[in-house]
């Protein structure tokens, strides 16, 4: 069933000009079509009344929120298309938050401009794959990340933990001793080095199963 967002739910629903399109133009839905409209707490089933104006949905049911813990990752940004990606497969696999973190040997920063952007395709994954939309955090120094969160780390603890949690995900140059000192709670990832964009979809996982 086709899914649209909406900034706020309301009865009957009524979407935005693009999602309006990509409804009308692009699906070629019409009055009496079945679809799901969420915003950032629910989400409920519906049937199209009218697309003259903007498309109008009668909200019929509430339906449930997907059980999937509170997962943050919080992680270097890489550089370029890298980060578009990993953004998707985070949103896909249900985290509940992306903070991007400024590391002492982090190559990229991303500006208010990549937040847009990291925000259109984190709610684009979270239209295909039915989780709740993803938040992107403002960037933080390393400092102020919650030092109980787990690091994902060689030399950590063979069993990851599972059932949410914060994750951290150092740059590619590595943390420096400083930041590594400033958690003591460590999982391994495995005997190999992981890219970034790796490493954070590996680590989601986990804390998510």
């Amino acid at each position: 069933m086709p899914r649209f967002f909406v900034e706020k739910i309301t009865h009957p629903a009524v979407l935005s000009a693009e999602e309006s399109r990509h409804a009308v133009k692009a699906l070629r839905l019409g009055p009496g079509d079945r679809v799901t409209v969420f915003d950032a707490t629910e989400s409920w089933s519906g049937e199209i009344e009218s697309t003259s104006g903007g498309v109008k949905i009668r909200l019929l049911e509430r339906l449930p929120a997907p059980q999937i813990p509170r997962v943050v990752v919080a992680a270097a940004a890489p550089k370029g298309a890298r980060l578009d990606w990993m953004i998707e497969k985070l949103a896909e696999l249900g985290v509940s938050e992306y903070v991007p973190v400024k590391f002492a040997r982090s190559v990229a920063e991303p500006g208010e401009g990549k937040r847009k952007r990291m925000e259109k395709i984190a709610l684009a994954a979270a239209k295909q794959s039915g989780a709740p939309v993803m938040r992107i955090s403002p960037e933080m120094a390393v400092g102020q990340l919650p030092a109980d969160a787990w690091l994902a780390a060689p030399g950590g603890a063979e069993r990851p933990p599972s059932g949410g949690g914060c994750v951290v995900v150092g740059p590619e140059g590595g943390l420096t001793p400083e930041e590594e000192a400033r958690f003591s709670r460590r999982f391994s990832l495995g005997p190999t080095i992981l890219l970034i964009v790796t490493a954070a979809v590996v680590a989601a996982a986990r804390l998510l199963s």
